[in-house]
């Protein structure tokens, strides 16, 4: 039986290393679920997902069902998906809308702000009962940046400003590609399982020390990965040929760069793509519509992006390339669930938004030609941590090589290393622990 007091834990993490308990022991797991998916700040949803009074999505935090609902004074609100009553839960559909929120099992219902409305057969209820007492729960604290929408189920713990803060800059990366300064998360998404931890899919954010090896069969004989945005005749150089013609890691690809500020949240720099040949219809007409609403050397800003792929950790990730937000969550210690939202540009041209969603069907749905390469790692590895061979994972790369970014107040690293998965374990460490 694992305890999970902090001397115990503290053993599990070591200058360079982890332990494979944290990817294959359900004890570990089930703390993780109290301790860090009960405790930090998740992201629940955007705002463009519920545009009207009675708009709601249902979806998990860890194990704990919510709904994501605009309540009638057109305010966000996140409340827990259970009956105050017996316990089922009162939505059941993935999103809908609703001017008020019924229970199938007894019929009571609640308003969209969770207050319980309505008892059905209120004269059999017991002499004490009071229905201001049985509302649907609400996350305890709830923020928003920009559309975004974290929670945090436990009453105390870092504030909202605290965790966004080192991101916002991250968040108005994409944002600000918009020409009405907004995204909608409104066009569907890409749901899928896989057969390993959570962990394995946060660490792969911000690795792109792999990228040349597990996504080999999306590089062409010119050591180009294939075009992944709208406007692009090719994509990042990841290989290139030795004098002796043998193939390296391209000098481009080894260039970018890793940075990390805390909390385990971390990004790393875009790709070095020809920005300035960027071109097609859609492109084009998207370009004059941000231009037209920023002006063209604000435009010229914008569409030279600083970020790649940023994790707000623990269960957040934005990817500025194919730009979509993408949300992690733990269902066993060897199954998790990754949801993938298209990102719209307000204002932009429908064949601009049509475009990046294509793409992203090519990229990132579970059968396209990267995602599918990232799952098939992480089920070889769940199954290979299951090997006596060593106790330990290694994770030493560029250890001693981090520097301070004053331009970012960052910690900034070659994003070959493996820097960010190193913060990643810290703040594991640094959420275990304080509730333990």
């Amino acid at each position: 039986m694992f305890d999970g007091t902090p001397d115990e834990l503290s053993k599990l993490i070591e200058p360079g290393r982890v332990h494979r308990r944290v990817y294959t022991d359900q004890d570990i797991f089930e703390l993780e679920m109290e301790r860090i998916y009960g405790r930090a700040w998740m992201f629940a949803g955007h705002v463009s997902q519920i545009p009207e009074p009675g708009d709601y999505v249902t979806t998990d935090i860890g194990r704990q069902p919510i709904i994501f609902i605009r309540h009638k004074d057109g305010t966000a609100q996140v409340l827990l998906n259970r009956c105050a009553h017996r316990g089922p839960k009162v939505c059941n559909e993935p999103c809908g809308n609703a001017k008020a929120l019924t229970c199938l099992y007894h019929g009571w219902t609640y308003d969209t702000d969770g207050t319980l409305l309505d008892v059905s057969m209120p004269e059999g209820s017991a002499a004490h009962f009071d229905k201001k007492d049985f509302g649907l729960a609400k996350a305890p604290r709830i923020g928003e940046y920009r559309g975004f929408v974290f929670v945090s189920l436990a009453e105390t713990g870092i504030g909202f400003d605290e965790f966004i803060g080192p991101m916002k800059a991250n968040i108005d990366d994409l944002v600000d590609r918009a020409p009405d300064g907004e995204i909608s998360l409104d066009a569907g998404i890409h749901r899928y399982y896989f057969r390993g931890n959570w962990k394995l899919q946060v660490e792969n954010v911000l690795d792109s020390y792999h990228v040349p090896f597990s996504h080999a069969s999306t590089v062409n004989k010119k050591g180009e990965q294939f075009s992944r945005r709208e406007g692009d005749k090719e994509g990042a150089k990841v290989i290139e040929e030795t004098k002796d013609k043998k193939e390296k890691t391209a000098d481009a690809w080894k260039g970018r760069r890793s940075y990390v500020v805390g909390l385990g949240h971390g990004w790393t720099s875009n790709t070095e793509l020809k920005e300035k040949e960027r071109s097609s219809a859609a492109y084009d007409a998207y370009k004059d519509a941000l231009a037209a609403k920023v002006g063209k050397e604000r435009m010229e800003e914008i569409l030279t992006p600083e970020f790649h792929n940023s994790l707000l950790y623990p269960n957040c990730s934005i990817m500025g390339l194919n730009m979509h937000v993408r949300v992690i969550r733990p269902v066993s210690a060897d199954i998790t669930e990754v949801t993938v939202y298209p990102v719209k540009l307000k204002g932009a041209p429908d064949e601009m938004n049509s475009a990046n969603i294509r793409l992203l069907n090519v990229t990132h749905s579970a059968t396209s030609f990267v995602q599918t390469d990232d799952l098939e790692s992480f089920r070889r590895t769940q199954v290979g941590l299951q090997s006596l061979q060593s106790d330990w994972i290694d994770f030493s790369r560029g250890m001693g090589e981090e520097i301070p970014d004053e331009h970012y107040n960052a910690t900034s690293e070659s994003a070959m290393h493996e820097m960010a998965i190193r913060a990643q374990y810290q703040a594991w460490l640094q959420y275990m622990c304080e509730a333990a």
